[in-house]
């Protein structure tokens, strides 16, 4: 698609919310569309005996694929994935991140992660790839280089994001040397691209689409600041080469006009792909619950919002998945998982500890899943202190666990899976972790190599119900 430099800069100015969110607009304020409108410009598109159009014609709304794409080796990759439905009859976006690792039907080249498909085919490749995975038909496909990042949020003046913890990571070959500290960090354009390009933390692939979520947060939240206003010329200027689409200009001003002045801000909601790691022929997979998805995608955002729906865990999305949140929203959203849970969340009372490993009724193993000599017995240590029952220590089937897991048996009795449940509230590990596996004997925490923020975790559970005690004294 090509057109030109004047057409392109209202496009890029008023493209898409996740990363403007409708700043364009308020520049072009003269642009106003009817939903009817923005969908007979939709139609214009599409056949009409195409499942897009039944879509659109019975449901009022459409799917977009937005890519991130990184040339951070050299190789172009997408390691930014979301999949964005846009309803203008009920007034609302979701946007579905899916990891790259999703383990995925690639047409033409079998089972494969996700993010293979963009360098086997570019956006077309994947765009077919997951609306077969998803059976969802996308219309539109948009993609963002992570190159341009930088010249973008320096234009905006830098934003804000609360890092949870220290991030770390070197890598020669990939050019990357990131170090941020923890706390509200107000970051430029390098440092708001080395936080998005983050990859090396227990979370893996989960958490890097967590921190991309709050990054795009970060951003929408500044582009409403009215004193990004006066810096639109700039910012035109800067954002020319940043999109790749094959959306119509006309759709996008419409889209923006949409989200303006249309769009309810509370009704813009974020949600990662539901599901489990899994290791394949020694490949590690993220394998995506394709229901649960469905169930994001297609129910009432009232119900998600509410969590009055028939299913309970409908409430996961209520609260936390909102895109516009306060600040201080930031950490509870990175802290929290797909299903509502906390994964760094320190237990601060003794009261808390307590509670969780008194209603840990069945004994659990220790398994060495990182290959460090001593270390199940250092952790199992530590959790008798607690008062947790060790039935056993041993090795896992393999020593490349990036992060804690604790698996227990398929058929467990209800005292097992509320055993494995509450250890991994009291250890903070993710509910995606926790899960059944045929190999398991007993419930089982896999020790990752994320073992020594799990040692320090237990060290300050310890210490809390120590000297609890000597305060009684």
């Amino acid at each position: 698609m090509r057109f030109n430099k004047k057409t392109a800069i209202i496009l890029i100015i008023c493209a898409f919310f996740s990363l403007t969110a409708g700043v364009g607009l308020r520049f072009y304020n003269a642009l106003h569309s009817s939903s009817s409108d923005i969908l007979k410009e939709v139609q214009k598109n599409i056949d009409s005996g195409s499942a897009q159009y039944r879509t659109l014609k019975e449901q009022g709304r459409f799917n977009i694929l937005v890519m991130g794409e990184d040339n951070v080796d050299s190789s172009k990759r997408s390691d930014t994935i979301l999949f964005v439905t846009i309803d203008i009859d009920d007034k609302n976006i979701r946007v579905l991140s899916l990891p790259r690792d999703t383990r995925v039907e690639i047409p033409g080249h079998g089972m494969q992660k996700l993010n293979h498909a963009f360098a086997f085919g570019g956006p077309d490749l994947i765009k077919a790839t997951v609306e077969k995975y998803l059976n969802q038909p996308i219309l539109y496909y948009l993609v963002v280089d992570y190159d341009s990042f930088p010249t973008l949020v320096d234009s905006l003046g830098g934003i804000d994001i609360t890092v949870a913890k220290k991030m770390r990571y070197v890598d020669r070959a990939g050019k990357l040397d990131i170090n941020i500290e923890p706390g509200l960090q107000h970051m430029d354009g390098k440092t708001a691209l080395n936080f998005v390009r983050f990859r090396k933390d227990a979370s893996g692939d989960i958490g890097r689409v967590q921190r991309q979520q709050q990054f795009i947060k970060a951003l929408i939240k500044k582009a409403y600041d009215p004193s990004i206003i006066i810096k639109i010329p700039k910012i035109t200027r800067q954002l020319i080469k940043l999109f790749k689409t094959d959306m119509s200009p006309m759709l996008a001003v419409q889209l923006a006009g949409f989200i303006e002045n249309e769009l309810p801000r509370n009704r813009i909601l974020f949600s990662t792909l539901h599901g489990t790691p899994e290791i394949i022929g020694k490949l590690s997979y993220w394998i995506g619950d394709v229901k649960e998805a469905e169930m994001f995608i297609n129910e009432s955002v009232d119900v998600l919002l509410s969590g009055n729906g028939n299913q309970s865990k409908d409430s996961k999305y209520a609260g936390v998945s909102l895109a516009y949140s306060n600040a201080t929203d930031d950490v509870s959203i990175k802290q929290q998982d797909s299903n509502g849970s906390s994964a760094v969340v320190p237990v601060v009372s003794k009261e808390d500890i307590l509670k969780s490993v008194k209603s840990m009724s069945d004994s659990v193993a220790v398994l060495n899943g990182t290959g460090k000599a001593g270390i199940a017995n250092q952790v199992a240590t530590k959790l008798q202190q607690l008062g947790v029952d060790i039935v056993h220590m041993g090795n896992a089937k393999h020593f490349d666990y990036q992060t804690m897991n604790i698996i227990y048996p398929v058929n467990s009795s209800a005292l097992s899976v509320k055993t494995a449940e509450n250890l991994g509230i009291l250890l903070s590990i993710r509910s995606s972790l926790v899960r059944q596996d045929k190999q398991a004997y007993y419930v089982s925490l896999i020790i990752g190599h994320d073992y020594k923020q799990i040692l320090s975790r237990l060290d300050e559970m310890i210490e809390i119900t120590n000297k609890k005690e000597k305060n009684k004294l």
